[in-house]
Formats: C-alpha cells, sequence, structure tokens
C-alpha cells in the first residue's frame, strides 16, 4: 500500500527526484513550485538520518522535536522532499546517515538548482552614455538567471557580430554615426530573453552641408538658401549676410525643420545679393559655409542623354537655371589618365536663343575630331548679363571602342576638384577656340565666327597704320 501511494504521488505532483547511490555529488535542476525529492541511499543498518544545508540543520530522523522549514519534510526512508521550490532554496544539501559499528557514518550531497528566466540591467544604470568623438566607450550589461544567461548585442542594424558572449563592449568612437542604440539580450532558454538598453551619443563639433553652394536667383522673385546641420550636442544655427548678423524681417525669414535650415528671402532685392553665411555652434565648437546668392547663373548639370555618336565624336546635353538669358558658354575639355591629363582647350559656344523666356536653358552640343577609343574630360560654364557662372561638375566620357573606366562618371572626386579648379583659375589665361557645330544653327556659329576673324583682322590693320 505505501508503494502505491509513493507511486500516485510521484505521477501527480511531477516531483524532481536526484538519484545518487554511489555517494557522488548530484545536481537537481528544476522550475519555480516545482517539488523536488532527493533521497539517502545507504546500504546496511542505519539508526539515524540527518540533513543539513549551508551549515545549518534541516531536519533529523531522532528528533521529533525539531521543526523544519515549513516546505521541507523527512520521510522515514530518509528521502527529503522540498515542496513548491523557490530560488532561495538553491543550494547544496547533505544526507548524514549515521549507523552502528562496523558501518559508521556516510553523508551524500546533492544540489537544487531552481531555474529561472534571464533579468538584464545596464551600467551606467540611467541607460545613457555620452563621449566625445575618438574617446573610448565602455558599456556593460548585468545579468541574473539560472542557468547563467547567454549574452549578445544588437543595435537597428542587426546582432553585433562578437567572437564570444560578452557581458561589456569596449570601442573607440572614431565615428559620430556610432551613435545608436545598443541592446543587451539575455537567454537562457527560461521564459523569454530579457533586454535592457543603452543610449550612445557621440559628441562632436557642427558638421554642415550645402547642396548649393551657389544659387541664382532673380529680383521679385522669392529664392530660399538651405544648409542641413549635424550635431551633437544640438547646434545653434544662425545666418549672416557680408559678414554681419543677418536681421529677419517678413520678407527675410528663417525656418528649421530638424537638421534643415533654411533663409526664405521674399521679393529678392539687388541689395539681397551677396555671400549667406550658415553658421553652426555648440560647446565642441563652430563650423560655417556659405552660399552665394547671385544674378549668374547656376552650375550647369549635363543631362544622361549625352552620349558618343561615332568613334571620334560625342553629343553632349546640359541644362542651366538663369532668369536672365544665356548668352554663350565656355566648354572646356581634354584626354583625361587617372591622377594625370592633357592640356585644356577652351571652346565658346553661342546660346542657341531658342528658350530666351524660360529659365531653365537646355543646349546641345556635338564635340567632334577626337581621338578614337579614347577616354576625356569635359567641363561647362554659361554667361548671362551678369557674369560668368561657376564650371559645372566635371563630366568623364569616352569616344567608342575606349575601355569602360569605373571612375567614369559626373561625381566629384579628389581628382575631378582639381581639376575643376585648374579651370577656374586658366579661364583667364587659356586660347579661345571658335568652332562649328553639327546641330541646328551651325550657320549662325559660322557667321559668328567669321565676324570674330574680321573684327581681329580690322583691330590688325588699324595698329598697323597708327604705327605707321
Amino acid at each position: 500500500m505505501t508503494l502505491l501511494v509513493w507511486i500516485l504521488y510521484i505521477c501527480v505532483i511531477g516531483v524532481r527526484a536526484a538519484t545518487n547511490r554511489e555517494g557522488n555529488h548530484s545536481t537537481v535542476r528544476s522550475h519555480e513550485n516545482d517539488t523536488v525529492l532527493l533521497p539517502c541511499y545507504v546500504e546496511g543498518a542505519q539508526t539515524r538520518v540527518r540533513w543539513w544545508r549551508e551549515g545549518s540543520l534541516l531536519a533529523d530522523s531522532f528528533e521529533q522535536k525539531l521543526l523544519s522549514p515549513e516546505r521541507v519534510t523527512l520521510y522515514s526512508n530518509g528521502s527529503l522532499r522540498v515542496l513548491h521550490v523557490q530560488r532561495e532554496d538553491s543550494g547544496e544539501y547533505v544526507c548524514q546517515a549515521i549507523r552502528p559499528s562496523p558501518w559508521g557514518h556516510v553523508t551524500q550531497v546533492h544540489k537544487i538548482e531552481v531555474m529561472y528566466p534571464p533579468s538584464a540591467e545596464t551600467v551606467p544604470a540611467s541607460g545613457e552614455l555620452e563621449v566625445n568623438l575618438g574617446e573610448k566607450v565602455e558599456m556593460q550589461c548585468v545579468t541574473k538567471g539560472v542557468p547563467a544567461p547567454i549574452i549578445s548585442w544588437r543595435t537597428k542594424d542587426g546582432e553585433i557580430p562578437l567572437l564570444d558572449a560578452r557581458p561589456q563592449l569596449r570601442f573607440h568612437a572614431d565615428n559620430r554615426n556610432l551613435s545608436d542604440r545598443y541592446t543587451c539580450v539575455a537567454d537562457n532558454g527560461v521564459g523569454d530573453p530579457a533586454e535592457a538598453h543603452i543610449d550612445l551619443r557621440i559628441r562632436y563639433k557642427p558638421e554642415i552641408y550645402v547642396k548649393k553652394p551657389w544659387v541664382h536667383a532673380y529680383p521679385e522673385l522669392r529664392v530660399q538658401l538651405d544648409c542641413t546641420v549635424n550635431a551633437w550636442p544640438e547646434a545653434k544655427v544662425e545666418w549672416y549676410f557680408n559678414n554681419e548678423t543677418l536681421k529677419y524681417t517678413s520678407r527675410i525669414v528663417k525656418h528649421n525643420a530638424g537638421n534643415d535650415h533654411s533663409l526664405l528671402i521674399r521679393h529678392v532685392k539687388t541689395t539681397d545679393y551677396g555671400a549667406y553665411l550658415c553658421r553652426a555652434s555648440n560647446s565642441l565648437g563652430i563650423t560655417e559655409k556659405i552660399v552665394e546668392l547671385s544674378e549668374i547663373a547656376n552650375p550647369a548639370v549635363f543631362k544622361k542623354e549625352s552620349r558618343s555618336t561615332s568613334s571620334t565624336s560625342y553629343n553632349f546635353i546640359w541644362e542651366v537655371d538663369s532668369y536672365s538669358p544665356v548668352i554663350e558658354y565656355q566648354f572646356w575639355f581634354r584626354k583625361y589618365r587617372r591622377g594625370s591629363g592633357g592640356e585644356w582647350r577652351k571652346l565658346y559656344i553661342p546660346a542657341d536663343g531658342s528658350d530666351i523666356a524660360s529659365p531653365v536653358h537646355v543646349r546641345s552640343f556635338n564635340l567632334t575630331g577626337l581621338d578614337a577609343a579614347t577616354h576625356y574630360e569635359a567641363v561647362v560654364l554659361s554667361r548671362n548679363r551678369y557674369g560668368w557662372s561657376h564650371p559645372s561638375e566635371i563630366l568623364r566620357f569616352h569616344t567608342e571602342g575606349a575601355p569602360v573606366d569605373s571612375s567614369e562618371n559626373s561625381e566629384m572626386d579628389g581628382d575631378q576638384e582639381q581639376n575643376r579648379i585648374a579651370v577656374i583659375q586658366l579661364s583667364s589665361m587659356s586660347q579661345h577656340y571658335l568652332l562649328t557645330e553639327d546641330t541646328n544653327g551651325s550657320m549662325h556659329n559660322r557667321a559668328q565666327a567669321l565676324s570674330l576673324i574680321l573684327s581681329t583682322l580690322c583691330s590688325l590693320i588699324l595698329m598697323r597704320n597708327r604705327f605707321n
């Protein structure tokens, strides 16, 4: 009958029992609120059994008056039952069997591990960390749980690849883009993983990006100057005009939306033309960028439709924003090899006048006489009644048969920037080449060429008569 009761007890309650007949150390892993049965198997005569935990006597078969903890029961066969185990029940339990001679005393050691879900806390405890750009970053995740949790880290971009599961992250803040929320994830297979967050902010002086450093405007129209500012701590942004603090009015208004700062000028006046300074400052420094407002045309932009038309020619299409009609263009070109280039040649190309009423001027030009299978680069400037514009971005191109160069595009790199500066410096010294084109209006170009030649001859004749 007693055996049947024990079988029913094990099946209904779900007892977790340690098996340790050889006297070796055994471990019982249990969830909270489970019941654990710790056996004490001793061969031979047995007269007395004692159970100890962490140096404290829990039960004694000979001391009936000893009050065991409420959830602890000692059975007649020497086994110890711990009911509804809690985290604090984890630890070593020692069974001491006291036997008469000649058997002597026997001890058995069991260990209870009460498993529970992980928890995680951050160091710093606030979950916020600020360092200066270039400084060392140290963040830590303190976890609890049984079994010991496995730790991983992630950001919004996904899990951070680490060689091992580590509670600490150390790295240098050598890039402001490392500012992010760093999440520590602790997982031990019991319950859901635990998470803790550290928001890292990297302090750096303001950085300013100006998409259009040169803005074309026309009197009585409205115009907007823009600059994008990134900084931490957040920067204070002010606008200056001709090195003086700008006074805001109902006509000149400052706006900002997040990192984007703009200056809106309604009904542009001639006195508004000049250099506008976008200045951003925080506790780490000051950064400035200039936006020029002018009646001079915006730099030309080469269109993607530009293409090679033969092994020795290339057709260019560019677009210019100018409220004032464009009078003529400077077209610069030269042979190009990575890291070096040939001598620049400059051509004057008249405007065709077909879009005189539009603020957007599109020009097509077919350059002939090029070498076959050769790489070139080109740049365009435009002139309206107020003067010459800034150069366009460098366009790299090739005639048919040339190998494709990965650097051939209209994006500015180091070589292109130096080349464009060279164009500006040479623009007042280079030879002027007139040329005819294979597009509509070729007769007009020839007439202008002939006119300039005749004018030059007349000047030479007049100078000769003067000195004679």
